[in-house]
């Protein structure tokens, strides 16, 4: 039988009455203390360099716009913490596990062969999640710090346990922070390169030098990858939690249309930012970006809704392991498949 209006407003009522106690209880000043200071710390620790030899990059990010990001980051955890607070705890967790697994293996390596590099790249890499482009307008740096750790997930998260693990094998030579990303590179385990959001791996295996890097030089190994793999950076943040279903699982299976994608991104980023011809033979001035239908995220949200509905926390992973499985699925093929 059908419910009527009647019978689900008062259900409704008291979700919301639920909802506004946890949102009030919610530990408002702690919180906002925490993300403030941690945005504040890691900008000053950030030296951003250019990606371009000619260029020295000197500008740090404003301490209102660290402040302002921490604030915002408050009242978006606040909320999903009253919504969710299982998944918004999970999360923190798997943030604090990887940093605690670099910090406890840069000192192993500290005091057993004098190795700095551990330390510092592990400290380096935890702050790019809070790195904010000093180039960007005072709304384009909050913006930057929310997308990072709200609109570009997992991929942040991901990324960040990443770089934490390898770097605690020591494979990692270098970590810089530039275009609005973390580029790491040193030994990468089963790719040349690989991009989780504002996290970009790539190796140094074919490469004379590990820490110069200038992407108008079209002659170095290394520069072209590092291009390549920022296009994939900027596929996440257009697409945000869909990147992984739909560019990720596709390009790890060989897709070749997200690769040519993400080098069309790369091209028309750096010829409308810093004016560098493209370099990749796929570049096209009339191609169109392959980007996500809003099919797509009209299909996560209802089936995220659904799922938290059923389940709470579990159900929630479950609706959403489901639907990126029907994503990924729906762009599997030899050319682009544009339904999702």
């Amino acid at each position: 039988m059908t419910a009527t209006i009647e019978e689900i407003l008062p259900e409704i009522q008291l979700w919301f009455q639920l909802f506004w106690r946890e949102f009030q209880q919610f530990p408002w000043a702690e919180v906002a203390i925490v993300w403030t200071m941690l945005f504040v710390i890691c900008g000053y620790l950030i030296r951003p360099v250019s990606l371009m030899a000619e260029v020295s990059e000197k500008n740090k990010t404003q301490p209102v716009v660290l402040m302002l990001s921490g604030l915002f980051l408050t009242l978006i955890t606040g909320i999903f913490y009253s919504l969710i607070p299982g998944i918004v705890t999970g999360f923190l967790l798997l943030y604090l596990i990887p940093l605690v697994l670099g910090l406890l293996s840069g000192f192993f390596h500290l005091l057993i062969s004098k190795r700095k590099p551990t330390l510092k790249n592990a400290i380096s890499i935890f702050a790019g999640i809070f790195y904010i482009d000093p180039k960007l307008s005072f709304s384009g740096g909050v913006w930057q710090a929310i997308r990072k750790l709200v609109w570009e997930q997992p991929q942040t998260l991901m990324g960040h346990g990443f770089a934490q693990l390898i770097n605690s094998f020591g494979l990692i030579s270098d970590v810089i922070h530039a275009e609005g990303v973390t580029i790491i590179q040193g030994k990468i385990p089963m790719a040349n390169g690989v991009s989780f959001g504002p996290f970009v791996l790539v190796t140094t295996k074919y490469s004379g030098s590990e820490t110069n890097i200038d992407i108008a030089d079209k002659s170095s190994y290394m520069n072209i990858l590092v291009r390549h793999e920022l296009g994939h950076s900027l596929q996440s943040r257009n697409s945000g939690p869909i990147y992984l279903f739909k560019y990720g699982i596709p390009s790890a299976m060989s897709q070749g249309w997200t690769e040519k994608d993400a080098e069309f991104r790369s091209d028309k980023h750096f010829l409308k930012n810093h004016g560098i011809t493209p370099v990749f033979v796929s570049y096209e001035k009339n191609q169109k970006p392959a980007s996500p239908g809003i099919l797509s995220y009209f299909i996560l949200v209802i089936t995220l809704i659904w799922g938290s509905i059923s389940g709470a926390a579990s159900g929630l992973i479950g609706a959403w392991l489901f639907v990126s499985g029907l994503i990924a699925l729906f762009n599997l093929g030899k050319k682009q498949n544009r339904i999702l």
